[in-house]
């Protein structure tokens, strides 16, 4: 009696424990009343996915499904019917009650689904297991999102290699929150922003709508999502392993384990007599391109640490496979429909995810068409899966997603995958490598035929890391995409090998526990090396081509609270993008929150037409003539000039010129670190 008397105890610590770390990781990113409104506008947006998963799933599964899969289903339909509010003219925080309030209509339709899905049934250990797995999310984004934009001797820090991520993020939230359909491109004017920007629009409304502080909205919504993110991976664990320790067990493997790149550059540095140390100067999780000069694999922990818009759209995607891929019934077009809103839905989220986890699901269907020869069938189903498919890639074509400049994907053999695939590919998987192996040999014993959909999987991730490629990404966009995936995809297989090893003989558990716990210490440098560097802002050397932290000086931090406070948000701004380098690719757009002339984004492609700008944006500073240079910026619809240390630096004589011709430019701000003209 007291045995089970103390196992909701402990589940109930647990709880309070996750809670916790929950209140503790919103409590270091931003203030009471802020975290007070962002939880409410992030619970009016999951309750609809909530409250549809139960209708689904109903009663009988209990509460895990619905907290698994309800919270993220909720804001990406959420998101979308915001979205058409968005376009009508709707711009007020009442878009948090009004979009789900439309997505709730669906409650009487969702009843009807009840059975189409074996979905996994709450167990006695779940609580406790999901709740000692979310522990996860305040180990490795706690420290990270404390020290984000923290004040470092006057100056606001930013660790810099992530840049492309979190700097990003502001750039397009901010922008969107100007309320431009579809949002302006705050890189090259006169044109929409080419980026699938739906998964931001709920933050840009938060932002828009009384928070001043971007760094506040942004980092309560990646808190928030992460934790809804592994909830989500425990969720898909169980549905393919009835054991819940097991499920949580493969979940926390694969975010902790998944690269030995960590100790194979401690091995490395031991080897030469370096001082380890100089791991604090490395992308870790990208050893495998930099020293090996092959495909770099991401782990899932830095989806938790800067990219909850593709933790979003992942988990809608393999929402829509599992949809298709794990229904009850052969013959189910309404299965179909329903896989295919998810699949779109992930597409207009996290677009080349979405295309990816499309294929996987087109290709279990049809394979199962073909085994069958139920031609009737596939007519059927294709029918109702390709009605929201089209929806969703005209929505992308509308919204402009794409630049129209050119194709940005190619088909054909990619140089970088190849390129030491042998070793590259187990040491940027690590553990979980060997772990999924296992994990479809017992499957293809079993005759489990829920295995057919990781080799579907496995089919569409080998030839999209191999054969794809997204242009001007450096030949390495494709293995962030695959990597997230199949990592994704693997929790499952690893907590299978979990649950079977429970059904082993004692001794044979003790060796496979003594092989993975050696796999484990082997692949857990990695993503402790990843957590300190990302954390680490006092890391001021130079890296390849910026600096590892980036310092915003009191100086520019009034600049740009000048500009805030005194341009119009659709103001043109113009800076050297060349002579700022990789270093200062978003700095006006992301911290002033105004749009360039011309800037070179890195996360932006094709990249060519902002290279071919960039080089014109720099002739007018390079002009030896305050006419022609007044020229060159009037024909560019150029409002201001800044000229900062990076323009000085590279234009020694520009400032001089610009200041002997205030007919031209009108100098309204000045500091020690820039000075900015008005372009009469």
């Amino acid at each position: 009696m007291l045995r089970r008397a103390s196992r909701p105890a402990v589940a109930r610590v647990l709880t309070a424990a996750a809670l916790a770390g929950l209140a503790v990781c919103l409590g270091l990113v931003a203030t009471p009343p802020d975290v007070a409104v962002a939880m409410a506008e992030k619970a009016a947006m999951m309750l609809p996915g909530i409250l549809l998963i139960r209708a689904v799933a109903g009663p009988a599964a209990g509460w895990l499904p619905v907290i698994a899969f309800g919270p993220l289903l909720g804001i990406g339909l959420s998101s979308l019917t915001m979205l058409g509010f968005w376009v009508l003219g709707g711009r007020g925080l009442w878009l948090f009650g009004a979009s789900p309030a439309v997505v709730l209509a669906l409650l009487p339709f969702a009843s009807r689904a009840r059975e189409r899905w074996p979905f996994p049934v709450t167990h006695g250990g779940d609580r406790a297991a999901l709740a000692t797995l979310l522990l996860i999310v305040p180990l490795l984004v706690g420290l990270p999102f404390a020290h984000v934009g923290e004040e470092v001797d006057g100056s606001r820090a930013y660790r810099a290699y992530f840049t492309a991520d979190y700097v990003w993020r502001r750039a397009v939230v901010a922008e969107v929150a100007k309320g431009d359909v579809p949002p302006a491109n705050p890189f090259y004017r006169d044109d929409p922003l080419h980026y699938y920007w739906l998964p931001h629009l709920s933050t840009a409304v938060s932002y828009r709508n009384g928070h001043t502080d971007l760094d506040e909205v942004l980092l309560v919504n990646s808190v928030i999502t992460d934790f809804a993110f592994v909830a989500f991976l425990f969720g898909l664990a169980r549905w393919f392993v009835s054991v819940p320790w097991a499920a949580a067990l493969g979940v926390a493997t694969v975010v902790v384990a998944s690269s030995f790149e960590g100790l194979s550059a401690l091995v490395d540095y031991w080897l030469s007599g370096a001082p380890l140390t100089l791991v604090r100067y490395l992308n870790i999780d990208a050893v495998s391109r930099w020293r090996f000069h092959g495909m770099p694999i991401d782990g899932l922990q830095r989806v938790l640490f800067y990219q909850p818009h593709h933790a979003l759209g992942y988990a809608i995607g393999f929402m829509g496979v599992l949809a298709v891929a794990a229904r009850a019934r052969r013959f189910d077009p309404m299965a179909l429909a329903v896989g295919g809103v998810l699949l779109g839905l992930s597409t207009l989220i996290s677009s080349f995810a979405g295309l990816m986890l499309t294929t996987v699901a087109a290709l279990w269907e049809g394979c199962s068409v073909l085994r069958r020869r139920e031609w009737w069938r596939a007519s059927a189903h294709v029918a109702a899966a390709s009605l929201p498919l089209v929806l969703a890639a005209a929505l992308v074509t509308a919204l402009h997603y794409v630049d129209s400049g050119g194709s940005i994907v190619s088909v054909g053999p990619n140089r970088v995958a190849f390129q030491r695939a042998w070793l590259v590919t187990p040491l940027s998987f690590g553990l979980v490598l060997p772990l999924s192996l296992l994990a479809g040999w017992l499957l293809w014993r079993r005759h489990d035929g829920r295995g057919l959909v990781f080799v579907a999987l496995w089919v569409v991730c080998a030839f999209f890391y191999f054969f794809v490629d997204i242009r001007d990404h450096q030949d390495v966009y494709v293995g962030w995409r695959v990597g997230h995936l199949w990592f994704i995809a693997s929790v499952a297989l690893v907590a299978a090998v979990y649950g079977w090893a429970a059904m082993l003989s004692r001794g044979a558990r003790f060796a496979l526990a003594g092989a993975i716990a050696v796999g484990v210490l082997a692949a857990v440098p990695t993503v402790a090396i990843d957590v300190y560097n990302t954390q680490d802002i006092y890391n001021w050397a130079q890296g390849p081509g910026f600096r590892w932290t980036l310092l915003l000086s009191p100086e520019e931090q009034d600049l740009f609270a000048w500009i805030k406070a005194n341009t119009a948000p659709a103001a043109v701004f113009q800076v050297d993008p060349v002579a700022r380098g990789v270093g200062g690719w978003a700095y006006l757009p992301a911290f002033a929150e105004r749009r360039l002339g011309v800037g070179l984004p890195i996360s932006m492609v094709p990249l060519h037409k902002y290279e071919e700008g960039a080089r014109r944006g720099a002739w007018i500073f390079e002009t030896s003539s305050a006419e022609s240079a007044h020229d060159l910026a009037r024909r560019a619809g150029i409002n201001y000039l800044v000229l900062g240390t990076p323009e000085r630096q590279a234009h020694p004589t520009a400032e001089a010129r610009f200041n002997a011709a205030p007919e031209f430019f009108e100098p309204v701000f000045h500091n020690g670190e820039a000075t900015l003209y008005r372009v009469r």
